[in-house]
């Protein structure tokens, strides 16, 4: 018997976890053991004062960026799991923050479409306008220049991952960039009120400032922990 499949779209959040090099496994073993189902490393490198690496463990240092996608029900388990003293005892040090995906494409039996909720597949966006994640797309080279102009405007520090563009001719015409495949992708934590200054101080960098040079977006922040400190049992 054949069966078929049909593609639906539920909500959902995103797990960004940015930790000190080579403890990013063990991260994804902690979010497996609490429900998750697995998640992506990326290298990445600090770029916070050293006076903020004390509690944010944040520095200008080398990174595992870990993005774990999970659906509504499991990230109560997985945020409790990394907020247990047992994480403290591992040594894993870095801040996680969750992320509003109000989209994601899963692939279920036809037979079994029915059993998803219209909620589950539409689920109304939390509020949470503490934080921000500020995310540049810039082209290589130029992230520390963005770095330095947002710190400038307020914020503490970020992270930057190498990257490559796989934007088509049409994407360009779209948004206005250019077809540079080495890019850097720059990600900063910060309040939200922080949010427009620093959108603006990094739009005047003059080597941001041409056309094609890279985009920007912020993406709200649905809860926001640091790692590895007595605080986290607190909350």
């Amino acid at each position: 018997m054949t069966v078929t499949k049909q593609t639906i779209y539920t909500h959902g959040q995103l797990l960004l976890s940015i930790v000190e090099r080579h403890t990013g496994e063990r991260l994804v073993a902690a979010t497996k053991r609490a429900g998750a189902h697995g998640g992506t490393i990326i290298l990445g490198r600090g770029t916070a004062e050293s006076s903020l690496l004390e509690s944010l463990g944040i520095g200008d240092s080398e990174k595992d960026v870990v993005l774990t996608l999970a659906t509504d029900e499991q990230t109560g388990p997985i945020m409790a799991a990394l907020r247990s003293s047992e994480m403290r005892e591992k040594h894993i040090r870095g801040v996680a923050m969750l992320i509003d995906v109000t989209d994601i494409l899963r692939h279920v039996r036809s037979d079994e479409a029915d059993s998803v909720s219209s909620a589950e597949r539409r689920s109304p966006m939390k509020t949470q306008d503490d934080h921000v994640l500020i995310t540049f797309i810039v082209n290589r080279g130029y992230a520390d220049d963005a770095m330095l102009a947002a710190r400038k405007a307020g914020a503490k520090g970020g992270t930057v991952l190498n990257a490559r563009g796989t934007g088509s001719e049409e994407d360009v015409k779209f948004f206005g960039i250019s077809l540079v495949p080495e890019k850097e992708i720059l990600l900063i934590l910060v309040e939200a009120a922080q949010s427009d200054a620093i959108l603006q101080a990094v739009r005047k960098v003059p080597c941001l400032a041409e056309p094609g040079s890279g985009i920007a977006f912020c993406t709200a922040v649905e809860d926001f922990i640091t790692l590895g400190t007595k605080a986290n049992d607190q909350r």
